[in-house]
């Protein structure tokens, strides 16, 4: 089978294989490679993350993280050796108050987690869709999961926007596939205003990011937790999960949902 994605994100393992019998067989193994971020020179935070889109990724962080309003505020990045990546804002005061940490692959957002209830956004969004093009865009995003169907360890994200624009990312942290498309609609300077789907359960610093964003209709493959449906119905946020090839269920939706 040809796959799409880049051979770079992955490498060949030997293994032993049961189905009835053992065979050996060799399997196709992600990447997880630390990522350590520099702010205006200093050390920011260690991610983990696929060797793929981390300009994305880091412009979506640091946005999500309350660091970056824009693009704009951003006057140079760069990635060196080691994955070691320097970004230098406009404002060259130091990030005081900000604690370093790691963000790992799994569960945890890092500082996202400490924003508390009371700061997230309201959205104001006249966006709608119907349930139809909820399902089409659902099969899009499953359509293009080569890098899952190789080696069944990345989560996908995947947004589809008012406007016609559409950006998708892959990557082991569920977190992360938000960061790099909200990094990649904070990059290009595209409207939010559109729907945003992911594999990845959508628990409290998920929503935290997407209302950050002001993306108003967030769906997903799997369940969200009670704090996360919480904060979709503070944020005036449309919000779906357990979707399938022909249904889903609706957790908080403020007449987005035609």
């Amino acid at each position: 089978m040809q796959w799409k994605f880049s051979k770079r994100l992955v490498t060949r393992c030997k293994t032993i294989r049961y189905d009835g019998t053992f065979a050996e067989e060799e399997s196709l193994i992600i990447k997880e490679i630390r990522h350590n971020i520099h702010v205006n020179g200093e050390f920011f935070a260690s991610v983990m993350l696929i060797p793929e889109q981390q300009k994305e990724f880091t412009y979506g962080f640091l946005f999500t993280s309350g660091i970056i309003n824009s693009s704009d505020d951003v006057v140079n990045y760069r990635m060196c050796e080691n994955y070691n990546i320097y970004v230098y804002l406009k404002d060259p005061r130091p990030l005081a108050g900000n604690s370093t940490w790691t963000i790992t692959s799994g569960c945890g957002g890092g500082k996202v987690l400490d924003k508390t209830y009371d700061d997230i956004k309201t959205i104001d969004s006249a966006f709608k869709i119907s349930a139809a093009d909820i399902l089409n865009h659902f099969k899009v995003m499953e359509k293009e999961s080569d890098l899952h169907s190789a080696t069944r360890c990345v989560h996908k994200a995947y947004f589809a926007g008012s406007d016609g624009d559409c950006f998708a990312s892959d990557d082991i942290g569920r977190h992360n596939t938000i960061d790099k498309v909200i990094g990649g609609i904070v990059l290009k300077g595209l409207s939010s205003d559109g729907i945003l789907i992911s594999t990845g359960r959508l628990t409290s610093e998920m929503i935290l990011k997407c209302s950050r964003a002001e993306i108003p209709v967030i769906v997903s493959r799997t369940a969200p937790s009670k704090l996360g449906i919480d904060l979709a119905e503070k944020s005036n946020m449309t919000l779906a999960g357990l979707t399938g090839k022909k249904s889903f269920t609706v957790f908080n939706d403020p007449g987005r949902i035609e």
